[in-house]
């Protein structure tokens, strides 16, 4: 999974060093590396001290036009749409993927719903996404599959307006209204 890949990123080097990657993510030893799951994995307020947890909220979107290409590599010249205009990572609630496990989104088959538990959904009142150039926005609940579809691709040549306010940036994503207890 890319989430094994970026920890060093993320301060968790020994974490790192200790994954096995000639074993499945789920075999021994890597299964024992699972609890405690790295707190940038979830939800703000959802990781608490004691209470285990390896479910994560943040899931790729996975296919030939966005940015997770399988056996691919991406350049700059590649994101024609411009990476405000292109998400890197969408938060998700209701997936249940394992941190560690190598599933995610498939572009093909996903539910471009906001807030379906097989699609991009969040506890928030609306769903963020990372964006390509480290923004993050919320969506709003009224964006269409079309746009969203749009905001997936790295070259669809869509042209995209946010005068709607579909998606607006926010300064810290842990601020954000909850939409249950």
């Amino acid at each position: 999974s890319w989430r094994i890949v970026i920890l060093p990123y993320i301060e968790q080097d020994k974490l790192f060093q200790q994954y096995d990657f000639k074993q499945w993510w789920d075999d021994p030893p890597n299964s024992s590396l699972a609890d405690p799951m790295p707190r940038t994995y979830c939800l703000h307020s959802e990781y608490r001290a004691g209470r285990r947890s390896t479910i994560t909220n943040y899931v790729a979107i996975v296919g030939e036009q966005t940015v997770w290409r399988p056996g691919k590599p991406l350049n700059d010249k590649m994101i024609k749409d411009g990476t405000s205009n292109t998400i890197m990572l969408p938060e998700n609630r209701g997936l249940n993927v394992h941190w560690m496990e190598p599933r995610d989104f498939q572009f093909e088959t996903m539910d471009w719903t906001i807030n379906s538990p097989n699609g991009i959904s969040s506890k928030y009142d609306a769903p963020a996404v990372v964006m390509l150039d480290g923004s993050v926005r919320t969506l709003s609940l009224k964006i269409t599959p079309e746009v969203l579809k749009a905001l997936a691709t790295i070259d669809g040549g869509e042209k995209l307006s946010d005068e709607n306010g579909d998606w607006r940036i926010i300064p810290d994503g842990r601020l954000r209204p909850v939409t249950e207890p």
